[in-house]
């Protein structure tokens, strides 16, 4: 599986004003916003083509965390203690290798589920949203002066039997709504920190 990456230009804190900090930052506010509703639709839309026993309610096993992608839980006050270079630093590596893991079930659906278009459709359109999540993180993190430090890199999922690999794309899917979820609260911080 291919890794995407996306580059951003060489900058500096003093080429961005106050106000186009403050832009950017409500710019990926509201882009986290609308993916809350689009990763809660995506594994919605998983779980109904997984079949028994995905679609039971008392279907909940321990999400496991994945290379580059760990697990977005924190107490609250863990969670408040950290700086915003953490934060963005976080979400940054998240979003960045998400798409390769969306990229990999999509292709292990199109196995297990070869006709659900719609299905493929939405784990396309939530790897896309994730490079351009990526990209705002590392800019709003270009323009506070603060230097990303190099990803954990993904790792390719391998094919398993069919529960495994329907288990791991539920693993996938609910982290990527978890990160979304997360990411919503510490731009919403931040926004707090710089408003418009």
């Amino acid at each position: 599986m291919e890794v995407l990456s996306v580059d951003l230009p060489m900058c500096s804190e003093r080429s961005w004003t106050q106000q186009k900090i403050a832009v950017e930052i409500e710019r990926t506010h509201k882009l986290t916003l609308s993916m809350k509703f689009s990763s809660g639709q995506l594994l919605s839309i998983y779980v109904h083509h997984q079949g028994v026993p995905f679609g039971d309610p008392n279907f909940n096993p321990i999400i496991q965390p994945f290379p580059g992608l760990p697990l977005p839980t924190l107490s609250p006050a863990d969670w408040l203690g950290l700086t915003d270079k953490e934060r963005l630093q976080q979400n940054a590596s998240a979003f960045s290798n998400l798409p390769v893991y969306l990229a990999s079930v999509k292709c292990q659906q199109m196995d297990l589920n070869p006709l659900e278009d719609e299905l493929h459709r939405q784990f396309d359109s939530s790897r896309l949203q994730c490079l351009g999540l990526a990209s705002n993180l590392k800019s709003i993190m270009c323009s506070l002066g603060i230097t990303p430090v190099p990803d954990v890199s993904a790792e390719r999922l391998e094919p398993d039997d069919a529960f495994f690999m329907k288990l791991t794309g539920y693993h996938i899917c609910h982290l990527f709504q978890d990160w979304v979820n997360r990411c919503e609260k510490d731009i919403a911080l931040l926004a707090k920190k710089y408003p418009v």
